[in-house]
């Protein structure tokens, strides 16, 4: 079987770890989630540090394309808006395009899975203990102001995309739909 990537992406809350999680049982492929790489980060450089979201890309740039290059099928996520563009001037799209461009270079096949919500679902999720052994998001007030500011609904243009809304799934169901879409 040919390897493959399957990147996780929306906005914070939607469920793409607890997905993930559930992915990586069924498949058997490694899983690799934004925290992982973030929390590293921020274990030594603060959040708002200026040498922080250039370190973050890096490490992913550099462990997803030699993840490709050796043929490991794994699973990532990415807290994904639209109309996000990071400190570094790359876009949540632009990401996402780099991880499609490596896996076609490496002759992988990626497949890209959106995962959206209603806001009262992912201002419930986010104070979700589960959350708290990463550093992420439970303030629902931030929550509130980012659901507002960003375009969480537009997919990314990448080819082999799925979009669903978890907002009445649960993550066994979304990962079952994933499964027959990457069959």
């Amino acid at each position: 079987m040919k390897s493959q990537v399957i990147v996780i992406y929306g906005m914070i809350g939607v469920g793409k770890l607890t997905v993930a999680k559930i992915l990586t049982k069924k498949t058997w492929y490694k899983l690799c989630h934004n925290h992982l790489i973030n929390d590293t980060v921020s274990s030594i450089f603060e959040r708002w540090s200026e040498e922080r979201p250039k370190l973050i890309e890096d490490i992913a740039d550099m462990l997803y394309a030699k993840a490709l290059e050796k043929h490991i099928s794994f699973i990532t996520t990415h807290a994904y808006s639209h109309d996000y563009i990071s400190p570094t001037g790359q876009s949540d799209h632009e990401y996402l395009k780099k991880i499609e461009k490596e896996a076609e270079k490496n002759n992988v096949k990626a497949y890209f899975i959106h995962l959206i919500a209603d806001d009262n679902s992912i201002l419930n999720r986010i104070i979700n203990p589960s959350r708290k052994e990463y550093l992420k998001l439970t303030d629902q007030e931030i929550m509130k102001e980012l659901l507002q500011q960003h375009d969480r609904k537009t997919s990314a243009d990448v080819r082999n995309n799925l979009t669903i809304d978890t907002t009445h799934l649960t993550a066994e169901e979304t990962a079952e739909q994933i499964l027959n879409f990457i069959q």
